[in-house]
């Protein structure tokens, strides 16, 4: 096999929750935000304590009532209601975006300025680990996933259930999931059909970093796959004991080895004990970075020139779509291209119809939707 080209390493998620109790004045602005976003069927902006963020009009499974998006350099949040048997009142999940480009040190310092901005305190007992991923990318021109070939270990108590999940395309397997979601698991899958799949263009840029340095050219054709090691709350746990960020920060790469040592990927051999088999080239390169992984993090990624490319992204989608909605409209009605005018002069009449017909002035619902893009893209 070539010589593996990574072309992007770091935390891919980091989930959080807080011993914290909402604020009265926060609760009712989240529960009035909730029921508008709720009647409007889309989330409301709402600015509190300096912080201007997306509420939901739903809650989050295990009882939290409010749910809230900080956009796409951020992260989401839960919120339970006050007074709520269970302590740990807020749980966040970071988006993997801002883990990329800031590494997880920034992140995890962003999310706890969050709250105490939002006017809740805590100690660092009072914030617990849930779960964190470490993802690897590399550029695999001859690689391809082969379940029989990973092999899950076991020592004095099986740690790995060795399930797996995999996803086919014909003959050709994609993805490979092995373990539990609260324990750990090892995740590999092709990223490139993922990036693609999910319109996550930014990656490109990511990579072009590395693989400029190794005076690589990518394209869209290029074989990259992600090997992913997630460790879970319960893993967390039995790692650091306990569950702190101070317990991980002082050896973060110990969950992450223990992963995939637990579970490796093999060179097929003769012998029928495959727990003896040797792990593939690729695995030993994970392992060795994996071993080395550090919290400290920088990278030379332009963070306002993704960000501009993501708000263009979401100005061609909209774009695309009114275009699309205005064209079926169109056929509904039997028009045809030299009616467009006249369609677009009744749209126009329509949507002051509807600004009219709504509770709040004309002015107020644009401040509170510009409000909603800028909480969303910056």
């Amino acid at each position: 096999m070539t010589e593996p080209l990574l072309l992007h390493s770091g935390f891919d998620n980091l989930d959080m929750a807080y011993r914290v109790t909402l604020p009265q004045s926060l609760h009712t602005s989240l529960l009035a935000a909730k029921a508008e976003a709720l009647e409007a069927r889309r989330a409301i902006p709402l600015t509190f304590g300096g912080q201007t963020f997306l509420v939901n009009g739903h809650g989050g499974t295990g009882g939290y009532a409010f749910s809230v998006d900080t956009g796409i350099m951020g992260a989401n949040w839960w919120f339970k209601e006050p007074g709520t048997r269970d302590p740990w009142g807020a749980r966040v999940s970071s988006r993997a975006l801002p883990l990329a480009i800031k590494g997880i040190e920034a992140v995890k310092a962003d999310l706890d300025r969050f709250l105490i901005a939002l006017g809740m305190t805590f100690s660092e007992i009072d914030r617990r680990l849930s779960r964190i991923d470490y993802a690897l990318d590399f550029l695999l021109p001859e690689f391809s996933i082969d379940p029989s070939q990973f092999v899950c270990h076991s020592q004095k108590k099986k740690s790995i259930n060795g399930e797996y999940a995999a996803n086919y395309c014909g003959d050709r397997v994609s993805y490979i999931r092995i373990g539990t979601a609260a324990n750990s698991e090892v995740v590999v899958y092709d990223k490139r059909r993922e990036v693609i799949d999910t319109k996550k263009r930014y990656w490109w840029d990511l990579w072009k970093e590395k693989a400029d340095k190794a005076e690589t050219v990518l394209s869209k054709n290029s074989p990259i796959w992600r090997f992913e090691f997630r460790a879970g709350k319960n893993f967390l746990e039995k790692t650091y004991r306990r569950k702190t960020w101070e317990a991980f920060a002082s050896a973060p790469n110990m969950a992450f080895q223990k992963i995939a040592a637990q579970t490796r990927l093999t060179v097929p051999q003769p012998d029928i004990n495959r727990a003896r088999w040797p792990s593939a080239v690729i695995w030993q390169t994970c392992q060795t970075r994996l071993a080395a992984i550090e919290l400290a993090y920088t990278s030379n990624v332009d963070v306002e020139a993704i960000k501009q490319a993501l708000w263009s992204e979401y100005l061609c989608t909209i774009g695309s779509q009114t275009t699309g909605l205005i064209l079926s409209q169109m056929c509904a009605f039997g028009l045809g291209e030299d009616d467009i005018p006249a369609m677009l002069e009744q749209i126009g009449f329509d949507l002051k119809d509807a600004l009219n017909r709504c509770g709040d002035s004309p002015a107020e619902i644009f401040r509170k939707r510009r409000c909603a893009t800028r909480a969303k893209y910056g």
